[in-house]
């Protein structure tokens, strides 16, 4: 499991790890809490100890009644009123102590996991789905917590209880003793079938749980589109499969988990037959002298006890199976470790100019298939460089490896000198600004969403007024400013309450507020229209002067005021250069123009009108 790549971290390609390694690992989790565990088995030894006294006091009151001693009758009801209240305080407090360890578990295991998610490279994210994802931060983690908290120390009560229920039953007879232990190979027996059955059935509830999530997850995310195309019973009968898996899966546990505690229970009615038996017939023989009616009364309660912790340990053996299942994912999710990671030797890349410069590059996703080959190009501050390309032909990927998303395989990129392997991701990505094709909003207010990337603005003062000014450069303000709340205005998860072209320019502004000297440009015009977009161009104008932008372009008007144009085929550069100079190669862009532009209406004909044709697009 140690060292795996993020590349690999499909559900399907999860590593088992032995048991004895998943239980260290749930096990060092509790060391933090060693002082709060400490105390919390004092108490449970207190309680069980209270628990094992009262068959005791019983069969004192018993003998007492029967030899006469009518005295003691109130010492005895008076202990055993004792003993219930202390086994009362102590199974509170100790119930009280474990809840606050299992929420500070679970707060450090969820704070670990929210971590690393972050740390995780873009590759794992767009392998893995978003419910396998929340499948392992919620009921995994759940399930994890429970058995590290309240199952093992309980579990640790229920052995104490076993091995003092032994001792006192030889004290008062050894006969007897023999008697009720005489079911215990039938109970090994039973607990290794349980065992090794039980595993593959909780490891199979965590997957099928989590391909439920996932399904659902995905299904909640793309209902606009599910709805669209009338997808709705489609997509129930394939949520309808995953579902019946999981009942499955349920199925298949309940069968170990309903069938032992019967059986259990049926070899404790057969120990008890046996007590009652040989214990009545030694007293009236004479055989066992130690014999009393109290001593047996005593026998029949423990051997009921003794039988209850082995009843529980039963059950509980779900959570640890459950536990065991979750754990394996949790820590292979733990040890994926990021593709991308800042050298031992990284320093802060310093303010930049924005030159950026590729050389040969070349990059491949899966190690078979390139995506670029000996791509070299290189901007000056203040360029703006159009990506243009068939589907696939390495636009985006182009952007991916500039924001150190991924790391090229061969040949290097350099920022102002700096190769981007050789400086921190976070100094980087600092100086750049991303607009994607579809704007990202989170729940909350407008200016939070503005203020993004610079959230101590929200804290400063004059912060305000430089988030109305981006909002102005973008040509967003008026809008806002005719909002209820304006700029305190609340923006629903996603940003469903806007527009698209109302996200857009949203997402433009927190770009332009964060002032990144290199601006990246993927689609963004491509979902508003026309005046919108003449409004972002206006906006682009203004902001990206003196920086360094690239622009996977949508239209053939942002492409044509482009610094330089370059196009992409098959993962190589087929052309670059100014709007003029490539009309006059007269290849793919003359193709694109004449067939763009002939009716002149050039700031309407969108780039991907035109694959059919001449093969090329802005996707």
């Amino acid at each position: 499991m140690m060292g795996m790549s993020s590349g690999g971290s499909g559900e399907d390609d999860l590593r088992l790890a032995s048991d004895r390694e998943v239980v260290r690992r749930m096990v060092a989790l509790l060391r933090p809490h060693t002082v709060r565990l400490f105390w919390s088995f004092v108490l449970i030894t207190i309680a069980t100890a209270a628990t094992l006294a009262q068959p005791l006091i019983i069969k004192g009151s018993i003998d007492g009644i029967l030899n006469g001693r009518l005295a003691e009758l109130n010492l005895w009801a008076a202990a055993y009123v004792v003993t219930l209240v202390v086994f009362w305080l102590a199974s509170y407090a100790q119930t009280w102590v474990l809840s606050v360890v299992g929420q500070q578990v679970l707060f450090t295991l969820r704070t670990r996991m929210f971590v690393h998610l972050q740390r995780l490279s873009l590759r794992f994210y767009d392998r893995e789905r978003i419910g396998h994802i929340i499948s392992r931060n919620t009921s995994d983690i759940a399930a994890l917590n429970e058995v590290l908290t309240q199952g093992l120390l309980q579990s640790i009560a229920d052995v104490i209880i076993l091995v003092g229920t032994i001792v006192i039953l030889f004290t008062m007879s050894w006969r007897l003793a023999l008697v009720t232990l005489v079911v215990l190979p039938m109970m090994y027996v039973l607990a290794r079938w349980f065992a090794s059955g039980s595993r593959p059935a909780y490891r199979r509830i965590r997957l099928t749980v989590s391909a439920v999530n996932a399904s659902l997850a995905e299904n909640i995310v793309g209902m606009k589109i599910i709805q669209a195309f009338r997808r709705e019973e489609r997509n129930f009968d394939e949520f309808d499969v995953v579902n019946r898996d999981n009942v499955k899966a349920q199925k298949g546990a309940i069968f170990y988990h309903a069938g032992i505690i019967p059986i259990l229970d049926l070899v404790d009615a057969v120990a008890t037959g046996l007590v009652l038996f040989f214990g009545g017939r030694w007293i009236l023989s004479g055989v066992a002298p130690e014999l009393t009616i109290g001593v047996l009364t005593a026998f029949m309660l423990y051997t009921a006890r003794f039988f209850e912790p082995i009843r529980d340990l039963a059950a509980r053996w779900d959570q640890v199976q459950a536990a065991l299942a979750a754990g394996e994912r949790i820590f292979h999710l733990l040890d994926l470790q990021p593709d991308v990671q800042d050298r031992a030797d990284a320093y802060e890349l310093p303010p930049v100019r924005g030159q950026v410069r590729f050389d040969h590059v070349s990059f491949s996703y899966d190690g078979v298939h390139p995506i670029l080959s000996d791509v070299s190009l290189e901007a000056q501050p203040g360029d703006r460089i159009a990506l243009v390309g068939r589907t696939g032909a390495g636009k985006s990927t182009v952007i991916r490896l500039l924001m150190r998303f991924y790391d090229v395989q061969q040949g290097s990129i350099t920022v102002d000198g700096h190769d981007v392997r050789a400086v921190t991701q976070k100094s980087l990505r600092r100086q750049m600004g991303l607009v994607l094709q579809e704007p990202f909003l989170f729940a909350g207010t407008i200016k939070e969403n503005i203020a993004f990337g610079r959230p101590d603005l929200l804290q400063q003062d004059g912060g305000l007024e430089l988030i109305r000014e981006a909002a102005e450069v973008v040509g967003l303000r008026e809008f806002i400013e005719s909002l209820p709340g304006q700029y305190d205005a609340v923006v629903e998860e996603r940003g469903g309450n806007l527009s698209g072209g109302q996200r857009q320019l949203v997402s433009l502004a927190r770009a332009f507020l964060a002032d990144p000297r290199i601006l990246i440009l993927d689609e963004a015009t491509s979902s508003v229209d026309t005046e919108t977009e003449a409004t972002i161009q206006q906006a682009l104008d203004r902001v990206l002067a003196g920086r360094t932008a690239f622009i996977i372009a949508h239209r053939l008007s942002t492409i044509k005021n482009a610094t330089r144009i370059v196009v992409l085929d098959g993962g190589k550069i087929v052309e670059q250069g100014t709007h003029q100079e490539l009309l006059e190669l007269e290849g793919y862009y003359y193709k694109l123009y004449t067939l763009g532009f002939a009716s002149g209406d050039e700031d309407e004909v969108p780039v991907e009108d035109f694959v059919e044709e001449v093969g090329v697009s802005a996707g």
